[in-house]
Order: structure tokens, then sequence, then C-alpha cells
């Protein structure tokens, strides 16, 4: 391919803002221009014998292979400069199995640590005793083989801290006590993945709510702030029991997701509360969950893949795409790079991408958008510093949501692209251009991993539309 004749053909600056101003005074026009073929049909200045541009349209394939990644970001952090910064989040904590023949066996187990909610607990005072200890959990994502039948949660105690200044990634783990301090055997058939929004409420191990009552007894230091109660207490581990073929997600900073202890003295009873988002001293946010995700491939469609950021391509043409797991989908845009270098003054109205979605079973819906994901020649993912934010963030190009068909447990992503496409033709005539490729994906994966939803697609149906106009 030749950088003349694309600096020759790609006139995107000057043109695209001409093209720009007359579409702004034109719009009706325009979307005559992006639908039609032959602008004869158009009429008025230009047709073919006086006008000045040709509208055209072209549909390509693109190369298409499935890449593993294995470092995943999985907390609710998010990174400055290198460093960890904790944020509030909209995350969750994820626990649970189940089994597809495409992916094999995925699992997972959530990690959080736990705070006070208000500083100066000192149940000496007024002469209170323990009661119970009782964790309130806010259910908002459902996700596996079958709602149906007990699903069993087992709730353990950590051994360790979760580091307010490390980043953690679905291959981490904290260590726990192999003893629950909690289990709860929930049905979840009255619920579907639409509406999953429920409260469940499990009963805390005694003897975990009498030490948390004696410490706050008998040393009120550590009941004084977030800081000194970390260090007595490491937070909970959310661990699926046997038998559970279903992801649950329960919403870590929503209001209903706490734990109370419940107390009382000879004329009162009273409550004390637990969070699961905190504070330090200054005011700094040190809220810390993560999800550790482990996906057995042995015996499932992408078992013979056996490295990391390696192009594989399927024998059987189908890609696949499992969020938090690290199966991605990779588009070589190639092919568009081949078509533009053939077209002399182009100019780019409108790019469309569109990704067919095979048919799925219920409780396996894909997730609702994907991002496209930057990555290098080696399908490492593309980072960039946003000044504005003092944030890290993945470099996406694009973003396109998933249109389930009406009658039938299928569908397609479908959404535009314009702005990638013109930058790769930029970049490309400016010989800047070092990968024209992207990973497609769950959305937002920069930040906490929070659905683990998958979705097969046949390759050779994926398709980029370009909507083109030329220069006569």
């Amino acid at each position: 391919m030749k950088k003349t004749r694309i600096a020759k053909n790609l006139i995107t600056t000057s043109i695209t803002t001409l093209w720009g101003r007359i579409s702004s005074l034109l719009p009706v026009l325009v979307l005559f221009l992006i639908a039609c073929e032959d602008p004869g049909e158009i009429g008025l200045e230009l047709n073919p014998e006086n006008g000045a541009f040709v509208a055209k349209y072209q549909e390509l394939p693109l190369n298409t292979s499935i890449v593993l990644v294995e470092d995943i970001l999985s907390d609710n952090s998010t990174r400055i400069n290198g460093r960890t910064q904790v944020k509030s989040s909209d995350g969750r904590v994820l626990f649970g199995n189940y089994t597809t023949p495409d992916f094999g066996g995925m699992s997972s187990k959530g990690f959080s640590s736990l705070y006070i909610s208000q500083r100066g607990f000192k149940p000496s005072e007024k002469e209170f005793v323990f009661d119970s200890l009782v964790m309130f959990m806010f259910v908002d994502y459902l996700y596996g083989e079958s709602f149906l039948g007990t699903k069993q949660i087992n709730i353990h105690e950590l051994k360790e801290e979760i580091k307010v200044d490390s980043i953690y990634l679905t291959k981490n783990s904290t260590p726990y006590y192999d003893e629950p301090v909690g289990s709860l055997n929930f049905d979840f058939s009255s619920l579907d993945s639409v509406r999953v929004d429920t409260l469940l409420r499990v009963r805390l191990a005694d003897e975990l709510g009498n030490r948390l009552f004696d410490e706050a007894y008998t040393d009120t230091t550590t009941f004084s702030n977030n800081v000194e109660f970390r260090q007595f207490f490491n937070g909970f581990a959310f661990v699926p029991g046997d038998g559970n073929n279903m992801i649950t997600g329960v919403h870590m900073e929503n209001p209903s997701t706490f734990v109370r202890m419940f107390i009382h003295n000879t004329t009162d009873t009273a409550a004390f509360d637990f969070v699961f988002t905190g504070y330090d001293t200054a005011g700094t946010n040190i809220t810390r969950y993560y999800n550790n995700i482990k996906l057995d491939r042995s015996g499932s469609s992408i078992g013979p893949i056996t490295e990391y950021y390696t192009d594989y391509f399927p024998t059987d043409n189908r890609g696949l795409m499992q969020a938090s797991t690290g199966v991605f989908t990779k588009l070589d845009f190639t092919p568009y790079l081949n078509f533009i270098d053939t077209i002399d003054n182009l100019i780019i109205n409108r790019a469309e991408l569109v990704i067919p979605v095979e048919p799925y079973v219920s409780y396996f819906d894909p997730v609702s958008t994907l991002d496209l994901y930057r990555v290098d020649e080696f399908n490492h993912f593309v980072e960039r510093f946003d000044s504005a934010s003092l944030k890290n963030y993945y470099l996406t190009a694009g973003k396109i949501g998933f249109k389930k068909d009406k009658n039938t447990n299928t569908g397609i992503y479908d959404g535009t692209i314009t702005g990638y496409i013109q930058s790769v033709a930029t970049d490309l005539a400016a010989d800047t251009l070092k990968n024209s490729s992207v990973l497609i994906g769950q959305p937002n994966l920069w930040n906490s991993v929070i659905v683990t939803n998958q979705s097969a697609i046949p390759l050779q149906e994926i398709k980029l539309r370009v909507y083109y106009s030329t220069l006569r």
C-alpha cells in the first residue's frame, strides 16, 4: 500500500469540513446521499451532469480471530499515572458457577473489605449486650444455567486484608477461613434476568458477632475510624456452594447492602451498622472489593487455545466473547485499509459495524453493549491518560448496542464507528497508523468487572458498512 496514493485519496480534513457545512445546510439531502448508490436519482444540483459529489456504499468483511487476555482488572479502583486511587463505583461482587460447551466452566468468588458506618461505637456506656449479626445483600444481577432450584451462598472471613494501594486482577485471590461465618440457601425461581432486584438476609455466626462486639466494648480505638478498624477485621469472601449453577451479583455500594449488629440493654434495643464503603481520616475513599474469576476451558470450543494475547483462528468460523474472563473476538480492519487505497478523493460519511449473534438459550443473554478496545500489534490494550479526570483508560474505538430479535433469542450488535474509521484513514495518510485492530467485549473494562455475559458470533457474517462520497 502506497502512502502517496493514500495521501492523495484521503482529503478528509478539509473536504470533510466542507461536506459537514453542506450537510448542516441540507440535512435531508445528506440522507439521500447516504442511502443512494446513483446520485442521478437525487436530482437538484448533484445529478451526474452537474454534481460535485458521488455518494456510494460498500460492505466489507473484516479479518477476525479469538484472543485470550490474561490481565483483566477486577477491582473498583481507578489508576492514576500508574498508581491506584480508590474511588466510588457501581461495582458488584460476583459469586457462582456455570458451564457451557463453548466456554467451559466459569466460576467466581467475591472479596470485600468492611467498614464502620460511624465512629465511636461504645456499647459499654449503656451496658448493651450482643444479640445477633446479620448481613443484608442487594442482588441486582443473575446469570447462568437456570434460576430454578435452590442456590447456596457462603460467607467466609478473610485471613488477610484487601490492600488499599494495590490493583487486583481476576486471577488474584485473598485467603479466607475454611469454615463459613454464614450460609444461605435461596430459591431464585421467582426472579428473572430483567428484574432481579431483591434483598437477601444472612445471619452471621454469633462467634464473629461477639468478637466484633467485645472489641467495641473493650477497645474504643478500633471503632474510632476505618483505618483502625481495617487493622482489626479484614473483610469477607463470597463463595458459591456446591451445585450453584448461576452467578449472583451483589451491589456493594447500594445502601441496602450492609451488616447490622443488633444489641440491647435492660430498657432499649439498638443496632450498629457496618458498610462496604469507607473513608479514611482524611476523607479519602478507601472502598475495596474485587472478584476472582476462573475459566476452565478444557473440553470447550476454546480449549485448544494455549497462549494469551495470541490470535486463534477457530476452525468452525465462530467468534466468542465472554465478559470478565478475558475471551475476546478481534477485528482487524486491514480489508478497510485495502479498500480506501482503491478510491480517489474519498470522503467517509458514515461507518456502521454489524455483528450477528447466534441463538442462545434462556439465562444466557449477551451483554447489552460492546466496547471496541484499541490494541497494539501484540494484542495488548492501548491506554490513554485523560488529563481532565486524571485517570488512565483503555483507549476505545466506539461502542455498539445489542438489538434482540423480538421473536427469538438472537439478534445483532449494531452501531456507528464513523469517528474511528475516519481516524484510521487519517493516521494511515499521515503514516502514523501502528495498528487498526480492536478487541470487542464488555463495556467499561478499565474499571471493575461486573458481568459475565457471553455470546457466540458467526465470524463470516461480521460486516463493516461504509457510506462514502467521492469528488468528481
